[in-house]
């Protein structure tokens, strides 16, 4: 399903021919992100993802950009995380051509402006405002930098205010050239393109770009007895509250069996806390689980947001729920989760981007991509015993984390809990 090329300085160049489709995606990722930022740089990689829109070589100015991509009709944007910044671009196969080129020079001769600079960063400031305003959102923040305290892997990806206002240019230039390197990039193309087409495309725009060793990323440390209940106060209608656990990264041969606990657990209307939660005591209007894996460290993540007179209520539910699923989980769950495990990512595989997004994060995290059989496979594999045995080590209450924003001024309300 997938071809992969090295071109001579280290970049890797994978496609997924796919001739049924009308479109392409091009996307180029880079070993960027949170974890390769000290404190005082926090947000930088975010910051640079913003300036590489703001015009390039062959198209200086922002407007160049969108106005190629969209004339054809297609659509881009970028995202940037803890340990990966993508770029994209999903345009008519016809101008998939056009497509790289634009990506290739975003990434590697981009227009930085001082003046552009000052105009992203206040930018920024409104993305980070607006977050404020989020309170589901700060949960999940809250949640992270709970689980990993003091560090880069628990940082919100787009810094604070008071770190953005502080980045000067040399330090995005800087950071540019040392993470944006042949060896640190992957590029993929999913759809109705050539392999050997698309390697002659970045091989003319980025084939001679000189090699070099990226930065480090920094390493998740030890909890060392720091809080495990944060609380942050907002005057919400609703409590937002997160339960997490840490888990196994994302080469663990547990992982598998990680996802598949989090099926059970909050993935869908059928799941044990949207049935009890919901459906039986009609506390929350959302509940949802979702697993987290990286490069050293990962995590299961429950989400739910009730009246703020329930949220005691709600964290004992699913702390119960949790421990339930480690002494009663049925074959006929375990089952039902690997099929829709599998039937979630044959559907994804319908979408170019998806496609894309499938083969560059398995590409740059792990140097290797899974088709879709393969994962089915490990999905398939992992048996009662495998899912009671990592239940049983992962999801006790002396290793979970609790985050809660809404209208509290203390910890009081959830203490005793874990």
């Amino acid at each position: 399903m997938f071809n992969k090329t090295v071109l001579a300085n280290g970049l890797r160049v994978v496609t997924a021919e796919l001739p049924h489709t009308r479109s392409a995606t091009i996307s180029v990722y880079a070993g960027a992100g949170s974890r390769y930022e000290q404190d005082h740089e926090a947000g930088l990689s975010h910051f640079l993802e913003h300036m590489l829109f703001k015009g390039a070589s062959r198209r200086p100015t922002a407007r160049d950009i969108s106005e190629a991509i969209e004339s054809v009709g297609g659509m881009h944007n970028a995202a940037t995380d803890r340990e990966i910044t993508v770029y994209y671009a999903k345009v008519p196969h016809t101008a998939a051509s056009e497509a790289i080129d634009i990506l290739c020079d975003m990434v590697r001769s981009p227009v930085m402006d001082s003046a552009e600079l000052e105009k992203e960063r206040h930018v920024i400031l409104e993305e980070l405002a607006a977050v404020e305003d989020s309170p589901a959102e700060l949960a999940g923040i809250l949640i992270d930098e709970t689980l990993w305290p003091s560090q880069p892997l628990g940082r919100n990806v787009g810094g604070t205010p008071e770190s953005v206002r502080a980045i000067p240019l040399d330090s995005v230039n800087r950071y540019l050239a040392a993470q944006y390197v042949p060896a640190n990039m992957v590029l993929v193309a999913a759809g109705n393109v050539k392999h050997e087409r698309v390697v002659a495309e970045v091989t003319r725009w980025l084939g001679d770009m000189p090699g070099a060793e990226p930065g480090c990323w920094y390493p998740v440390q030890p909890r060392d007895g720091r809080p495990r209940i944060a609380v942050q106060h907002k005057d919400s209608e609703q409590a937002h509250i997160c339960l997490a656990y840490p888990t196994v990264p994302v080469t663990h041969p547990d992982r598998f069996v990680v996802d598949l606990i989090s099926t059970v657990l909050g993935e869908g209307m059928s799941s044990r806390l949207f049935l009890e939660l919901r459906e039986e005591r009609a506390l929350v209007y959302d509940v949802h689980s979702y697993p987290s894996e990286f490069r050293d460290a990962g995590s299961i993540t429950v989400y739910a947001g009730c009246d703020p007179q329930n949220a005691r209520t709600t964290l004992e539910v699913s702390l119960a729920e949790i421990g339930k699923l480690i002494s009663d989980l049925t074959e006929q769950e375990l089952q039902k989760a690997r099929q829709m495990a599998r039937g979630r990512i044959q559907l994804r595989m319908e979408d170019t981007r998806s496609v894309a997004g499938w083969m560059g994060s398995q590409e740059m995290l792990l140097g290797q991509i899974l088709t879709v059989d393969e994962a089915a496979e490990r999905i398939d594999a992992v048996t009662m015993d495998d899912m009671l045995r990592v239940a049983g080590q992962l999801l006790q209450p002396g290793s979970a984390t609790i985050a809660a924003v809404g209208p509290f001024d203390d910890d009081h309300l959830f203490s005793g809990l874990i």
